[in-house]
C-alpha cells in the first residue's frame, strides 16, 4: 500500500510541468589567496517558479571578469529552494594570480568604471525530471570608488 502511494506521488510530480530555476549572480566577495591563485566568494540567487520545492545537490560555475579571466568553483549541496520562493547559495571560485593582476590593472586604471562579469555553469537538481540545469548571467557592477568588492552588490 505504501509503495502504491509513493508511486502515485512520483507520477504526479512527473506530470507537473516543472520549470528550471532562474539563477543570477548577486554578490562577489574577496576571500583568501596564495602565491598561485586568489579566491572569491560568489553568491547566487536561485528563484523557483514551481509549485514544489527544488532540492539542489551541487553544481559548478565559471566566472569571467572584465572579459579577461575565468575563475571556477563548486556550489555547495544540501540547499532546497522553496516552492515559489528564492534561496541564495555560495561558491568559492579560484582565479590564477596573473589573470587577477590583469583585472586589478583594469580596475586601477579607472576605479569609477563598471566591471563587466559573466557567470555560467550548472546546478544539479535532486529530481530526475530536471537533472542538471545550465545557467548563465551577465552584467556590470560598480566598484564603489576604490574597488571595495566587499560591499559590491550586483
Amino acid at each position: 500500500m505504501l509503495l502504491a502511494v509513493a508511486l502515485l506521488h512520483g507520477c504526479a510530480l512527473l506530470q507537473q510541468d516543472l520549470q528550471p530555476p532562474q539563477i543570477n549572480l548577486v554578490a562577489i566577495y574577496p576571500e583568501s589567496g596564495s602565491m598561485t591563485d586568489l579566491r572569491f566568494r560568489c553568491r547566487l540567487r536561485l528563484d523557483n517558479p514551481n509549485a514544489v520545492d527544488l532540492p539542489i545537490k551541487g553544481g559548478q560555475l565559471e566566472l569571467t571578469l572584465a572579459d579577461r579571466a575565468a575563475a571556477t568553483g563548486q556550489l555547495a549541496d544540501g540547499v532546497t529552494v522553496p516552492a515559489g520562493g528564492s534561496e541564495e547559495v555560495e561558491a568559492i571560485v579560484s582565479i590564477g594570480v596573473m589573470s587577477a593582476v590583469s583585472i586589478i590593472t583594469s580596475i586601477m586604471s579607472d576605479p569609477n568604471a563598471t566591471l563587466r562579469y559573466e557567470v555560467d555553469g550548472y546546478v544539479d537538481v535532486g529530481m530526475s525530471v530536471l537533472g542538471r540545469i545550465r545557467f548563465d548571467d551577465a552584467g556590470e557592477f560598480s566598484l564603489n570608488g576604490a574597488g571595495d568588492l566587499n560591499s559590491t552588490r550586483l
